[in-house]
Order: structure tokens, then C-alpha cells, then sequence
């Protein structure tokens, strides 16, 4: 199996609490140097393999419908409103913890709740932390939570210095801590330069952990993705922490892929080496190598993604451009094998077998010791589109969150359980956006055993028809 070798570097914590610094002025989309991120194609397969069993259409219902099977919704968390313009995304992530302290974070900033979603505080990232980082902070936000080490982590995208050089900050707290005072964390800060790139920009971050290890990976600009690994123990300490990184040539192909969640012992991601293969990255703790192979899918629709909804507008405008059909969804089993999921384009695969009429979502279970795949579920519906799949585990089950959205219906997020062939959304949207995602999250809940999601829905503004009003939500289900 090929393999390569990992890259080290150490860095130093700093610390911050109080919030004590001047809040940045909003800068607009367009102030930030266009991406040099390039469009990765994903090649038809020259040998497809084909879908050995199509389920039923997914439905989609009202959180609270009683109907079997069902899920039910243990709290529902909406946070304030946010007035945006139809192109911006929202990038919603978060996690919870056993403390019933959670975290939410979207491209503005961050709320922070002690009573489980209950009442809400809002950050100004520019004011928890110093703006020398960079050229100041900028938007892409995740926020994980990894229970074995009650850490929450959180990474802060920020804007490319004057050479271009691109910036990330990882910060980390226990849940006492956010929970008594969310401005005070522990940190440290990684340049483009850090990993041999110092004029290229990052963009698109993920965070995952292992029994061990904490995983980042973002974009290196004019490179491909890089995944660095920090020990679990020295973020803990918040010391010196040695960390080690991949290259981001072996990452050409898998821009904007997410790294799998829940890991035991292992980091792992993925991209398309073309529409019926797979390819599954492994780095176990502990080693400075990482491997890859691919592992045999069916093939899948791989042509323009595109749905309208009531209004006209097309939710997944940005989707066609990036992340595509990256993996945004992935978590490793209980049993050891990996979910994984993505969004597909409507039509047939490679001119053959079912014309789905909407883009719609694969999930595959794969076996990271045999590449192999081990089951395959399509989650379609001809009457709308589903994308922007996140997954997470608990038990023996996994949760999934998703945007979905059609002619009939305006976008919005969407959450379930797989194996139900349901999804559930809480309040309809009654405005479609031209910019979904660019990502939304669902993590494991802490307090009782289900599923955590961090979405939106979309209000209409009365008289603005270039705003809308956006209604993110933190919501446990299972």
C-alpha cells in the first residue's frame, strides 16, 4: 500500500481571557483574495460498478411528527438572527458536552450556552483574541468537543498577511472553563509557512480526534490539503505541543474533504479517485507514516449540481463550484467500519441505472482493513435535493444532518437517523439562498447518548429581496 511520511514542528501556547481587544470592522466578501483553489473534477470510471440495491425515496417531515419511525427532539436551541445577504454561508458547526455547555460557531461569530441551548451568549472572535495573527480574523469556524479529554477545541480561520501567507488558531478550554467563562482559552497559532507554503493562503478547516490525537486539516492555496496531528495530552497541558503534519501535494484531489470522526486509534479522509472509487487515507497515532488505498463504490451521478427552489433562486449554486463532491461526512462505526457521504448530481452514473432527478446524497460503509465496501444507501427523493451531508455516531448508530431543498420547497437543514430513511427539519424556511453550507455539522450528544446538529433555517425580509434573515439552531435528537 503506498505510504508517506509526516512532517514535525513544535509551538509554543499563549493565553488569553476577558475579551480585551477592539472588534474588527466587517470586512465583505470580495476584500479577500480569491482562492487559488482549483475546480477538482471527478473523472467518470472507466470500470463502474453498479448499485446493488435501491431503497425508497427519503421522506422528509416535521420535527415532532409521531409517525413511525420516528425521532424525537430532547432540546431545541435557537440562537439570535443574523441579516445576511443571499450569497453569504453560514458554516455552521458546534458540539455539546456532559456539562449541558454548548458551543455553536458560523462565519460571524460564536454563541456559547450553560443551560444546553437554553439561553445564548454571543462572541466576538475579534475581541477574544489578538488580531496580529495574520491579517486579522477572517470567518471559517469549527468547534469540536472530545468527551475523553474534556476539551473543547476550537478552530479560527483568519485573513492572509501581506505576503499572502494564510493563518489558523487552535484554542482549547475544558467545559468548566467555557461554562465560567467562555473568553478564556489557551492557544496556538499556525501560519501557511509552518508547512513549507509561506505565500499561499488556507481556507475550509475540519477538526476530528482518536482515542489520542486531535486532527486539523484546512486547504494549502496552490498545494492541496494538509492534515496536521496534536497530541490530546499536550493540548491538555497547554504547553509546548509537538505536532506533525502530511504533505499537501498527497492532498492535490481531496480539497475540501473532511476528516472521519470518532476514530479509535487513527486519523482518516478520503477523496475521489473517480465516480466508483474511493480512496481512504490512514494515519495512525503514534507514526510518522501515513498509507492509502481505494476501495471499490458504486458509481454515482457526477454532473451539474443544481435545484431551484419556490423562489428561483439555486441553493447549490456555490456547491457547483466548491466543495463539490468532496466527503463532508464521515465517522468510523462502532464495529470498526467507516460511513462515509456525499453529495451526488441528479441524472444516471455513467449512463446507466436509476436518473435520479434531484442531486442527492451516497453513504457507503466502508472496511478500512480490506477496502472493501460493505453497504451502500443512496439518499434521494425526485420532489427535492439533499447535500452537504455531516455525520456522527452513538452507539451502534449513526446521525446524519443534511440541507435539502426543491421547486416545492424552500432550503433548510434537515436531521435523522440512517437505516430510517426519514429526515426531520423543525421550522420550514421561506426563503432559498444562493449560497448553502458551505457546511453544516452534526456531532454525538453528550448528556444523553443521541445526536447533536448545528443548522439553520431561512426567514424571508419583507421588501428586501436581496436579504434574508437566518435562523441558526442547536438541536439534540435521537
Amino acid at each position: 500500500m503506498p505510504e508517506a511520511h509526516s512532517s514535525r514542528g513544535t509551538i509554543e501556547a499563549e493565553r488569553v481571557e476577558g475579551a480585551p481587544y477592539t472588534p474588527l470592522r466587517r470586512r465583505a466578501l470580495g476584500q479577500r483574495r480569491k482562492a487559488e483553489r482549483p475546480h477538482v473534477r471527478v473523472p467518470d470510471a472507466a470500470d463502474p460498478r453498479p448499485l446493488r440495491e435501491l431503497p425508497g425515496p427519503a421522506e422528509v417531515r416535521r420535527g415532532g411528527d409521531d409517525r413511525e419511525p420516528h425521532v424525537d427532539f430532547f432540546d431545541y436551541g435557537p440562537s439570535d438572527t443574523l441579516d445576511r445577504a443571499l450569497d453569504s454561508a453560514a458554516d455552521m458547526s458546534g458540539a455539546d458536552s456532559e456539562r449541558n455547555v454548548v458551543m455553536m460557531s458560523f462565519n460571524w461569530g460564536c454563541d456559547v450556552s450553560t443551560d444546553g441551548g437554553g439561553t445564548w451568549k454571543r462572541l466576538d472572535p475579534s475581541t477574544v483574541f489578538p488580531n496580529t495573527l495574520g491579517g486579522g480574523f477572517w470567518c471559517d469556524q469549527v468547534v469540536i468537543y472530545v468527551p475523553h479529554a474534556d476539551l473543547f477545541v476550537w478552530f479560527l480561520q483568519y485573513y492572509a498577511d501581506a505576503a499572502g501567507q494564510g493563518a489558523f488558531r487552535i484554542a482549547v478550554a475544558d467545559s468548566a472553563s467555557v461554562g465560567a467563562d467562555p473568553t478564556a482559552w489557551t492557544f496556538w497559532d499556525f501560519r501557511a509557512g509552518d508547512f513549507g507554503f509561506p505565500k499561499s493562503d488556507m481556507d475550509y478547516p475540519d477538526l476530528s480526534y482518536s482515542d489520542r490525537s486531535l486532527y486539523v486539516s484546512t486547504d494549502v492555496m496552490g498545494s492541496g490539503r494538509v492534515v496536521l496531528r496534536m497530541p490530546l495530552e499536550e493540548l491538555r497541558a497547554g504547553g509546548t505541543v509537538d505536532y506533525q503534519y502530511t504533505n499537501p501535494d498527497d492532498g492535490k484531489r481531496a480539497w475540501g474533504h473532511h476528516l472521519v470522526q470518532q476514530t479509535t486509534d487513527a486519523g482518516m479522509w478520503t477523496h475521489h479517485e473517480d465516480s466508483s472509487t474511493v480512496r481512504l487515507f490512514t494515519w495512525p497515532d503514534g507514526s510518522g507514516t501515513y498509507s492509502w488505498g481505494d476501495v471499490p463504490v458504486a458509481a454515482w451521478p457526477n454532473g451539474t449540481v443544481m435545484c431551484s427552489g419556490p423562489d428561483g433562486n439555486d441553493w447549490l449554486t456555490k456547491l457547483r463550484d466548491f466543495p463539490g463532491f468532496a466527503v463532508t461526512g464521515g465517522v468510523q462505526r462502532a464495529d470498526g467500519t467507516v460511513a462515509l457521504a456525499w453529495t451526488a448530481s441528479g441524472g444516471q452514473a455513467n449512463g446507466a441505472g436509476k436518473d435520479f432527478k434531484q442531486p442527492h446524497v451516497r453513504y457507503v460503509e466502508v472496511d478500512p482493513s480490506t477496502h472493501t465496501t460493505v453497504r451502500e444507501i443512496p439518499i434521494w427523493n425526485d420532489d427535492y435535493a439533499f447535500a452537504y451531508p455531516s455525520l456522527a455516531r452513538a452507539g451502534d448508530r449513526v446521525g446524519i444532518t443534511l440541507g435539502w431543498g426543491g421547486p416545492a420547497d424552500h432550503a433548510n437543514c434537515a436531521m435523522g437517523v440512517m437505516g430510517d430513511y426519514v429526515v426531520y427539519f423543525i421550522d420550514a424556511s421561506t426563503r432559498t439562498i444562493t449560497r448553502f453550507g458551505d457546511y453544516i455539522t452534526a456531532r454525538p450528544a453528550q448528556r444523553h447518548g443521541g445526536f447533536s446538529a448545528f443548522g439553520y433555517w431561512l426567514e424571508a425580509q419583507a421588501g428586501k429581496p436581496t436579504r434574508v434573515t437566518y435562523h441558526p439552531f442547536f438541536t439534540r435528537f435521537g
